[in-house]
């Protein structure tokens, strides 16, 4: 089953989330997420309201259903995702967005790929360390896991807020943190068959 939000449900939609063929398009959604973020980053610069454009405007509600009712495509989104983020500034907001969701409402199970993921890739890793477990809503064996996995390489932040496991915490550079976005997560997931 497919998200199929009220909007293009019962609207005129027409279920921009699919691909021609009627699955759902994993890479275009995770392009809509970043591309709201950027519309949220444009305004925060000019001091004004964020313009969504139509054309990605129905990603909130698709992100939102799929986190709720489909967490079976919240992996594979949640690597799209990661591998559309350009910019630290793109990481920041799907870590505290749809990762962040996605492990409050299903932490349980998807700490294991999660887990796997962050130590395999750095660039999941510094995305994954910039989610936050405010005031406990992450489940704490799960947190803890998160801060054990991201421990391996450099993080977003070391404000207290991100997962931690106790230890040193090193932060990337804007410089270093924009060259981390180049590498590509999804072939770090087929690589360990996630």
């Amino acid at each position: 089953m497919r998200p199929d939000c009220f909007e293009c449900k019962y609207g005129e939609l027409g279920h921009p989330c699919r691909s021609g063929d009627g699955a759902f398009d994993f890479a275009k959604v995770a392009a809509a997420i970043v591309g709201v973020a950027r519309a949220y980053q444009a305004a925060d610069v000019a001091g004004g309201e964020a313009v969504v454009g139509d054309d990605i405007a129905w990603v909130t509600d698709c992100e939102y259903e799929t986190i709720e009712d489909h967490p079976d495509l919240l992996m594979p989104l949640i690597v799209a995702a990661m591998d559309a983020c350009a910019t630290p500034a793109d990481a920041s907001f799907v870590a505290a967005g749809l990762i962040e969701n996605a492990v409050v409402k299903h932490g349980p199970a998807l700490i294991d790929r999660l887990e796997a993921l962050a130590q395999a890739s750095p660039k999941a890793s510094y995305i994954l360390s910039g989610i936050w477990s405010q005031r406990g809503s992450v489940n704490e064996a799960v947190w803890a896991r998160i801060g054990r996995a991201v421990a391996k390489h450099p993080r977003m932040s070391n404000d207290g807020r991100g997962p931690h496991d106790g230890g040193t915490v090193t932060v990337l550079d804007e410089r270093a943190a924009c060259a981390l976005m180049r590498d590509c997560v999804s072939d770090t997931a087929r690589a360990i068959s996630l």
